[in-house]
Order: structure tokens, then sequence, then C-alpha cells
């Protein structure tokens, strides 16, 4: 078996995390994940546990989240808008696990967080608080993931530059540097994706915070991928502002994180309402303070509170001990995926072992729509997976090689409500929960798929976009 010469580009070795692994802390106990032994009922009939591969979308809580949120939930309350015990243990939970996130992400003392509903909306709100003008530049890459591509066309006055990257998801640094030296003048920002959903590919973050601040810009980085597969410390990194969220992080729906500089937070709200203000009059307005000014309405404390946990339980657990893993379980993967007869793959499994990517592996087969394989992956073996173009457009689109008169073909039918007529590809993506015997059932599952083809017939739902069993 192969073995990683170190972690990630952000960590440079196991060291960097406290220490030699042994033996011993690769053995050492993995957090219990809800979910993992749920059985399904198969389109034969018969059950198998659930093989959950499809974490890049939404991870299973671990037990500790599910147990710290039932505990706060006997004594739920107010925050910020009552007294009494119930509140003050509210307040009390949410600023503890407020502290456990900003610790978990290594927060320097000049920025804070804000909460918000999702990684996009992070984004978002991030964008207007800029207030970018027309004489600002912003860089990004050219395959980035939908939430931090759209958001700085759409949502800011910028000029938007897109520095090229490869056909494995990679950057390419001369193109980025070049384009940072070209547009020096107005630089404001760098806006990078931490982990790639589809390639695993890990940018060189330490290298592209260095040539932001050589040229007065700031490094924003969609941690949303990154976040539970790598320690992140923003102060060493050099990471200015990041958004992930809490449902790719083994805590619930409904949590995304923004962590930004407090000097860019002093500045009106771009959505006030409610919890806004300390003092309303006919002809001013005295705003509240900036951690609370942009934060309007009650909170999600609830989901505050298991995302604290699930960062505390990933503390606990060490670093050092689910890098082993996931080092051990990527290369696993990319081996036994490669022995599948006929799969086609965008990037070749041994980049995700001498490159040091997250176990994010995308194919397809020969003959098989990327949804009705998904599909048998599902009905017939109940293996979770996704497929599409999954919020990375371009990158897929040079996959599969399309061209201009055949992209604007599949957008008609689209238009038309085919969703199907979509190319795409079929996605696994693997979390700590993840084991050698639900690589073993994938791989199985794909081998008899090659040699018998599907047990059942399969009926495609567009506006749905899958394949249904016919009844």
């Amino acid at each position: 078996m192969h073995s990683f010469a170190a972690p990630t580009r952000i960590v440079e070795s196991l060291d960097d995390c406290g220490g030699e692994v042994t033996q011993n802390t690769m053995n050492r106990h993995l957090p219990t994940v809800i979910g993992t032994d749920q059985r399904t009922k198969l389109a034969s009939g018969k059950t198998a546990r659930v093989v959950l591969l499809n974490n890049a979308a939404t991870t299973p809580p671990f037990a500790s989240t599910l147990a710290s949120v039932n505990a706060y939930l006997q004594t739920y309350g107010a925050l910020h808008r009552g007294a009494g015990p119930h509140a003050n243990a509210t307040y009390e939970k949410a600023q503890d696990a407020i502290n456990t996130i900003g610790r978990f992400i290594g927060l320097r003392k000049d920025q804070s967080l804000l909460f918000t509903q999702n990684t996009s909306a992070a984004i978002n709100l991030f964008i207007r608080m800029l207030g970018l003008t027309k004489k600002d530049t912003i860089i990004t890459s050219e395959i980035e993931h939908t939430s931090n591509n759209l958001p700085w066309s759409f949502n800011s006055k910028a000029c938007v530059v897109k520095a090229r990257a490869f056909d494995d998801g990679s950057l390419d640094y001369i193109d980025l540097e070049a384009k940072v030296k070209k547009y020096a003048k107005t630089l404001k920002l760098i806006a990078v994706t931490g982990a790639s959903n589809l390639s695993g590919s890990i940018p060189d973050i330490r290298k592209i915070a260095k040539l932001a601040h050589a040229h007065g810009a700031m490094l924003f980085v969609d941690a949303a991928q990154l976040v539970p597969h790598r320690p992140i410390n923003m102060k060493r990194d050099g990471i200015d502002a990041l958004a992930f969220s809490a449902h790719k992080v083994y805590a619930p729906f409904g949590l995304g994180v923004l962590a930004l500089p407090r000097a860019i937070m002093d500045v009106q709200p771009v959505d006030p309402g409610g919890g806004s203000i300390d003092m309303l009059s006919e002809k001013d307005v005295t705003w509240a303070p900036p951690t609370h000014r942009h934060q309007t309405g009650t909170w999600n404390v609830t989901g505050i509170i298991a995302l604290g946990e699930s960062c505390k339980t990933i503390l606990k657990t060490g670093w050092k001990t689910i890098l082993a893993h996931e080092s051990r379980l990527v290369a696993y993967t990319a081996e036994q995926l490669a022995t599948v007869p006929g799969l086609i793959f965008y990037v070749q499994p041994d980049a995700y072992i001498r490159e040091h990517r997250i176990g994010t592996f995308c194919f397809n087969l020969p003959h098989y729509h990327h949804a009705l394989l998904s599909a048998v992956l599902d009905k017939e073996y109940g293996i979770e997976t996704r497929a599409g173009t999954i919020c990375n457009h371009r990158l897929v689109r040079r996959w599969m090689r399309i061209g201009e008169q055949e992209q604007k073909k599949i957008e008609t039918k689209i238009k038309q409500g085919n969703r199907l007529a979509s190319y795409g590809i079929v996605r696994v993506s693997l979390g700590i929960e993840n084991t050698k015997q639900d690589i073993d059932a994938l791989v199985a599952a794909l081998s008899t798929i090659v040699a018998k083809g599907p047990q059942r017939k399969y009926a495609p739902v567009t506006e749905e976009e899958t394949y249904e069993i016919v009844k």
C-alpha cells in the first residue's frame, strides 16, 4: 500500500499537528458517527447496511454532537432576548461553542465569527459587506465551486478575474501570480476553494496568502470541503476570511460560518432587522456591536452548539489520528477503484496518493448515464453517492470535452424541463466514519454492474434528475 509523506500542503507534515504518528496513535478510537449501522431494503427484497459515501454533500452527525444538542434542549431558552435560568444556560452554552469554533479554525484576535444559513449565504454576506466598486478587482479560479463563483459576479460590482486551473483541478500558480501582478493596483482579494469537491485538490494556501499580502490584498477561502479533512489555523496560514458549513463537519443542517476581520464588520448592516440596533429614533440609528448587528433576529443556537460540539470532538480525537485514518483510506480507495474494469476516471487514482488530496473520487461507466449509475448503487446496493455536475459545471464540462454548440443544445433541453440532458459524473466522498469494508462494498457493486448490469429496469425522472425502478 502507498503511504503519504505529508497530509496536506497546509499541514506540512503530521508533526505540525503535535508529534510523530505511531502505531498506537493510528489505532486510537475514532468518534462514533450516527447511522453507520443502519440497514435499508434493496430492490431485491433483501436488506443491506447503508454505505455512507456522500460526505462531501452532508456528513452524518457525531454521537457526541447529538447528545450535546439533546442535553441543551432540556434548558432551551432565549439568546440575547431574556433573563432567567434557561436564558443564562443558553447564553453560556452558545458562548462556549463560539469559542470552540474559533479555536478550531485558529481565529486571530482581530477576527470574529458571524453565523448564517450555509456557506453560500456566508460568502454572499461577506461580499456585500465589502462594498466593492467597479474600480476593484477580485481574483478567483476558473473552476471554483458555484458558491465561490456566482456571488462574486452577481453580488459585487468588482471586476472578477479568473486564474487558470488544470484538468485535474489544481491551480496554475504561474498564471495566478501573473494576474496578481497585472491587477496589483486594484486587487482587493483572492478567493479560492480550500479543497475541491470533485477532484480533491488542495491549493497551497500559505503560498497564495503570501502572494495576496505582498500586493496589499486579502485571502478568502471557501473552506467547506477543507474544514472536515484538514486542520486550519487562520493566523498561521495567512487566511484573512473564510466560510464553511456545519453540515460538512458532522453537525446538522442550517448553519454557515463566516470568519472575517472585525474591521470589515464595522459598517452598516446589509440586512438590518431585529437585534441589529441598540437605539432607534426618528432621525438616527445606533447600531448594535458589529458581532450582533449583522446577525439579525434569533440566532440558530442549536446549530451553533451542535457545530461547537463537533469541533470539540475532532480536537479531542486529534488531527494526527484523523489524518492517519484518512490517508490510509484514500490510498485504499484509489487502489481498489482502479481495479474496476472500464471505470472512467477524470483524475487518475494515483494522484490522490501522490498529492495528498481529500477523498472525493469522480468517475463514470461507459453506456451508463451518471444518474442511472448512482440510482443503481442506491436501490440495488444501498450505497449513497451523488451524481451530476455537483456545483462545478465548468470542471465537469471540461472533463466531458463539451464544445459550445453541444453546450447550447444541452442548455435548451434543460430549460425545457429535461434535467437529465446534462452531462455529469458520479462522486463518492469519504468521511471519518468510512472503512475499508465500505470501499470493498462499493468496488464489488461496481464490478457486478460492469459484469451483469442492473438487476431491475429503470425509467428516467427528468424533473428530478434521477432514475426510478419500473414497477
